[in-house]
């Protein structure tokens, strides 16, 4: 009987305890960029204030309930002075599961989205001065929808990164390739230097 009333305080205790939710284990900006992170259980969400056009990565530990359905996304990003003419967001440990709402703020308009399983480019008609709302940041009443993140293969204390760019991210295919090819060139280069040295 005893025992029975243990395992019941103990499992009113969990439930009354608070939900757990992602942390910001890490924050790497450059100048005066400031984060917010507003994240709650099952939901990704933070601010970046831009001060320059450098990138902002950010480190976030899974907690359980993260791990219950696809991980729901949103952000606000404030502008620095040259505009945004594109945003670029670069997954590490995650994927993208679907892409929700973007809405610029200065009443720009989206001229297309580039999207791969762990990266996403945003590009502009014309550069956003204001900021962005990616996804459904200020909640309801809202047409807005959250964009989705998968955290398949992660458990509870692992960790993943975001990183926000205000410019494109390379496909790493195309990086990949890219790297390949510059390897090919210089090889060839030596190649072709150790031939014309024999002679």
């Amino acid at each position: 009987m005893r025992l029975h009333s243990l395992a019941l305080a103990a499992a009113l205790a969990a439930a009354a305890a608070p939900a757990s939710a992602l942390v910001l284990m890490q924050s790497q900006t450059v100048g005066a960029t400031a984060v917010t992170d507003f994240s709650a259980p099952g939901q990704l969400s933070f601010d970046v204030d831009f001060r320059n056009t450098a990138p902002v990565t950010l480190t976030f530990r899974v907690e359980a309930d993260d791990l219950l359905a696809p991980l729901a996304f949103d952000a606000v990003l404030l502008a620095p002075g040259t505009g945004f003419d594109v945003l670029g967001f670069a997954l590490h440990g995650a994927s993208f599961q679907s892409i929700g709402s973007v809405t610029p703020q200065f009443g720009g308009s989206i001229d297309r989205i580039v999207v791969g399983s762990d990266f996403a480019n945003v590009y502009f008609a014309a550069p956003e001065f204001l900021g962005v709302e990616v996804g459904d940041a200020f909640g309801p009443p809202s047409s807005k929808t959250d964009w989705t993140l998968s955290l398949a293969g992660l458990t509870v204390g692992d960790t993943f990164r975001i990183t926000v760019a205000t410019n494109a991210v390379p496909a790493p295919a195309t990086l990949a390739m890219a790297l390949t090819g510059l390897g090919l060139l210089g090889w060839s280069r030596r190649a072709g230097r150790a031939t014309s040295t024999d002679a």
